[in-house]
This record gives structure tokens, C-alpha cells and sequence, in this order.
């Protein structure tokens, strides 16, 4: 569209609204309050219609389609077995888990692709109507036999000279463990050396081989710490988070998407 005509079709909307959506802020042309909140509302459109469109195509076939996602450590170390006991004892449902960094799950709920999401990482509230689901402990993670696994108790400060393996920004863990670090007034920075991966698999083996230590939460590490590959420090203070389940602020299948929480995790609502 030429750019006349784009700007006769937001005056329209905006007489047939009647806000305004646009207003020029230092010479940039920005959204208003309004505009905001007009773009929010058809942001939740989109994803409703490509629920209803899935709706449509279930009527076809008689399959329920789940289309969700999350965050890497709850959709590989939390959901596969819920995923798992669902999908027995519901034959009829076809289901679809994404699972990527916080950014990238918000942003598939925006375009509808997928319908709610469980998350471990900061989300904006105006945007998203959420479920708290449990809440879990980030702990610090070492190799056996790490000479800080001898002291009753450490502190944040004792571990700066350790190297940090964390993971990439935008995931959720890293922003986790950001903001308490800087609640500690310290930053990624302060440790002597870092290292940044992508992937929590391959972190837990460079610090299982002795070089590092991470901070990952406790159903990440369960297994290697039952079996000694790796060991968890005995830190001073509890990290703890929430994880989140998710969906479009002001979707019209909000109450469906709360029973299915219920229905899927065995848990109550509010």
C-alpha cells in the first residue's frame, strides 16, 4: 500500500474507534496508550482465530488438537512424563509441544501458533493471563569432588572465582539467575571467567568433566545428582522461581485453556 493510503485507512479506524493510535513523539510516529492496547487485543484475535481455525478441522477428523509450548528445562525435564500419562488416558487429542527460549515461546503465542505455553522466564502481565504452576529451586551444580563441596555453607561472594557456564541470553534460566544475582548486587560480569552455551545438556557435561560451575534448576539435574556425575553445592541461600502456565490476555477460550490446566497437571485453579 502506498503510504496516503495506509494513513486513510488509520483515520478511519481510528474515527470508527474513536482514539487516537498514533502520535508523533521527537519526530517518530509511536503508538498512543489506545494504540497499544487496540494492538494487544488484536494480537489475542489472531491466536483465537487460529484456535478456532484448529476447531474447525477437528470437527473434520475427531482429533483434539493441544497446541503448546515451553520453555526448555520444563518441556524436557518436567512435561514429558505429564505429556506422556496425558496422552494415554487421552487417545483422541493430537498434541504439539515447541519448546524454546521465552522470547521465542511469546512470540508463537502472539502469532497464534501455538495457544498457551508453561514458562519459566519473565513474561509482561498486561499482555498474558497466567497460572501459577510450581515454583523450583535454581542450584548451584559442580563436578564430584570440587574442592567447595567440603564447606558446610557457601556464599555468592566465594564463588566468583569459579567459572560460569551459563546458558545463552534469552533463556529463562539465565534471566533467573540475572535477577538474583543483581538482588546480590553482582552481575555475570563479577565472576573471573564465563562461558555461555546453548544448550543445557552440554553444559552439564563440561561441568561434569570438572571445568565450571552452573546454575541450573533441580529437575535439570535430578538424574546426576542421584547418580554422582554431578553434585550441588551446598549454597547459603535458596534461589527459587515460578513456573508459569500462560495464554493470550483476554483470549475467548481463557476458561477452556484454564480447564485444561486442570485437566493436564492434575492441579487446581483460581
Amino acid at each position: 500500500m502506498t503510504q496516503p493510503a495506509v494513513s486513510q485507512q488509520i483515520r478511519s479506524l481510528e474515527n470508527e474507534l474513536g482514539a487516537r493510535l498514533f502520535e508523533y513523539s521527537h519526530r517518530k510516529l509511536e503508538l498512543t496508550e489506545a494504540g497499544r492496547k487496540f494492538r494487544s487485543a488484536c494480537t489475542t484475535l489472531r491466536n483465537d482465530f487460529a484456535r478456532l481455525a484448529d476447531e474447525m478441522k477437528m470437527e473434520e477428523d475427531g482429533k483434539r488438537r493441544i497446541n503448546m509450548g515451553a520453555t526448555l528445562t520444563i518441556g524436557e525435564y518436567v512435561l514429558p512424563r505429564i505429556i506422556g500419562d496425558f496422552a494415554k488416558k487421552k487417545t483422541d487429542c493430537q498434541i504439539s509441544l515447541l519448546i524454546q527460549d521465552t522470547a521465542i515461546i511469546l512470540k508463537a503465542l502472539d502469532k497464534g501458533s501455538i495457544d498457551f505455553a508453561f514458562v519459566e522466564g519473565y513474561f509482561p502481565k498486561e499482555q498474558y493471563d497466567h497460572i501459577t504452576w510450581r515454583r523450583e529451586q535454581l542450584v548451584p551444580v559442580c563436578a564430584p569432588g570440587h574442592p567447595l563441596l567440603e564447606r558446610p555453607a557457601i556464599g555468592i561472594d566465594e564463588l566468583l572465582e569459579e567459572t560460569l557456564i551459563l546458558r545463552e541470553k534469552g533463556s529463562g534460566t539465565r534471566e533467573t539467575l540475572e535477577n538474583f544475582l543483581a538482588c546480590e548486587n553482582i552481575s555475570v560480569k563479577d565472576f573471573k571467567h564465563s562461558l555461555e552455551i546453548g544448550g543445557i545438556e552440554a553444559i552439564k557435561k563440561i561441568v561434569a568433566s570438572g571445568y565450571g560451575i552452573t546454575f541450573l534448576y533441580a529437575s535439570a539435574v535430578a538424574d546426576e545428582e542421584a547418580d554422582g556425575r554431578l553434585s550441588w553445592l551446598p549454597f547459603a541461600r535458596v534461589f527459587d522461581n515460578d513456573f508459569t502456565f500462560i495464554w493470550r490476555k483476554g483470549s475467548l477460550y481463557s476458561e477452556e485453556y484454564k480447564d485444561f490446566f486442570k485437566e493436564f497437571t492434575g492441579e487446581g485453579h483460581g
